[in-house]
């Protein structure tokens, strides 16, 4: 096996940016259909989707990655069919539950959260649940094996045809913001449908078939903490959408603003904020059944290898992105949203500031998450995510109801939650964590002297021009700036992909 999260890593990213991209562009439209107000509506609807699906189905994927490729590292291939097995039963079993349970309280939710016409939309995730599930578990085994190229395919079906057919049913159903939100949810349910096939012909391939050797204890010891850990982060979102209206509301602003400025935080500036997180994301899924596979054959110096190459390059790539974004955010926004101007403009640029800080405390997380995980710290993390989480909703409900804050307490909240776990996460880890200094600063230096250029380039040439040059312009001055680790980084490349004579 080599000590590289390299091929992987670009697969699940290019993937990523892909993903972004037309999840980006299916936000545009779909703002422009239904409102902000309505975009409002689907973020409520999909906190609630996140939070079962991540019960379902993230903790399920992120064991049987660990296990399989531990049992790989082991010899133990007859135990991979048992885990595929366990993951089926108790992850579409539990989808099943659920959906059962959207059906019968759909109204009594949307009511809840203060739009009774999203009742339709929670009614579909008794379809949604049960094909995330079956995902869940076909991506886990695959990345088991360290093949990172089926997710990636599986995650462009899924943008493609969320993009194709949520906004086609969203404009056939835009009478209402209801029915828009419903369209929106049909169209992610037939792309979920075609990304469950694809990985279904996959696993045909692979022929992993469940069988019943005994691994209930190894499983259920990986998956309970997993799952559980999976779920605080998407239950302290639904909480937060549960009752950040009535908080608004209680600091002074009426239901419509309070509804739009939500939309505005997660709709908006969320949907172009979260976009570097695709780099995080990528390293921590490739991370996790590489550290388990070193962790299993005891070579601590592979790991440490391993653990700072990958924050390098998280960090290399993660830093100029959300600067630049800062940098674009006043002019970009006007372009893509054009509805959102004024007043509504200065709060989506003030929201990307904070936010950014808690962007880059979350793709540490995620890092930290994926290496706890995978040294079978499952506890630690589920510990370290149930602080944080109880911290987030405090500080939220103590934020919120100020009216000069209101708000600005989801970013204030965000950025609490993530430090606490990183915090956490490093004291136990700190032992796997050493950092180059340069590697760290020249990346942080660069980016910053980047944001200066670009802010004096738009400052003239402003407009679609203006901003497409500048990320031109700012992308040059970061490479070049940076050029002793680009250039590092590209020997290392070639040197991995020359073939051997």
């Amino acid at each position: 096996m080599k000590n590289s999260v390299g091929k992987g890593a670009f697969i699940l990213i290019a993937s990523g940016i892909v993903c972004k991209i037309f999840g980006a562009l299916f936000r545009l439209p779909l703002t422009n259909i239904i409102s902000i107000r309505g975009i409002g509506v689907f973020q409520m609807v999909m906190s609630l989707y996140s939070l079962s699906l991540g019960l379902v189905s993230s903790g399920v994927t992120n064991a049987l990655s660990k296990l399989i490729s531990g049992a790989r590292a082991r010899g133990e291939y007859n135990k991979i069919g048992g885990y595929f097995r366990l993951a089926i039963i108790f992850s579409v079993g539990l989808s099943v539950a659920l959906g059962i349970l959207f059906l019968l309280l759909s109204r009594t939710i949307a009511s809840l959260q203060g739009f009774a016409d999203a009742d339709l939309s929670y009614m579909l995730l008794s379809l949604l649940l049960p094909l995330g599930a079956f995902i869940g578990c076909y991506r886990g085994c695959i990345q088991g094996y360290e093949n990172m190229t089926p997710t990636a395919v599986s995650q462009i079906i899924e943008q493609l045809f969320k993009f194709a057919f949520g906004l086609l049913f969203a404009y056939l159903f835009r009478k209402s913001i209801g029915g828009g939100v419903f369209g929106a949810f049909l169209g992610i349910t037939v792309s979920e449908f075609l990304a469950f096939l694809y990985l279904a012909f996959v696993m045909r391939r692979l022929r992993i078939k469940p069988n019943n050797t005994y691994v209930k204890h190894d499983f259920f010891k990986a998956v309970t903490p997993l799952t559980l850990s999976a779920v605080v982060l998407p239950l302290a979102f639904a909480i937060e959408s549960l009752v950040i209206v009535s908080l608004l509301i209680s600091a002074g602003l009426d239901g419509d603003l309070a509804t739009t400025l939500y939309g505005l935080n997660n709709g908006v500036v969320g949907a172009i904020l979260h976009f570097p997180l695709v780099i995080s994301v990528a390293v921590a899924m490739v991370l996790l059944p590489k550290i388990s596979f070193l962790s299993a054959k005891n070579d601590d110096v592979a790991e440490k290898n391993i653990v700072n190459k990958a924050f390098i390059i998280m960090w290399f790539l993660l830093i100029p992105l959300i600067v630049g974004i800062n940098s674009i955010a006043r002019d970009l926004y006007p372009i893509i949203y054009p509805s959102v101007s004024g007043g509504l403009l200065e709060v989506a640029v003030q929201l990307t500031v904070l936010s950014s800080f808690a962007v880059i405390l979350n793709a540490f997380s995620q890092f930290l998450n994926s290496i706890l995980q995978a040294k079978g710290f499952y506890n630690h993390s589920l510990a370290f995510f149930v602080i944080g989480g109880i911290l987030k909703i405090l500080t939220l409900v103590i934020f919120a109801i100020n009216p000069s804050i209101n708000i600005y307490a989801i970013p204030i909240s965000n950025v609490v939650l993530y430090s606490t776990f990183a915090i956490c996460s490093l004291i136990k880890l700190g032992f796997l964590i050493k950092i180059d200094v340069f590697s760290f600063a020249l990346p942080l230096v660069s980016a910053f002297a980047m944001f200066l250029v670009v802010k004096l380039w738009l400052s003239l040439l402003s407009g679609v021009w203006g901003v497409l040059s500048g990320v031109i312009i700012g992308g040059g001055v970061y490479l070049a700036l940076c050029f002793p680790l680009v250039l590092g980084y590209g020997r290392e490349f070639f040197q991995k992909i020359r073939p051997k004579v």
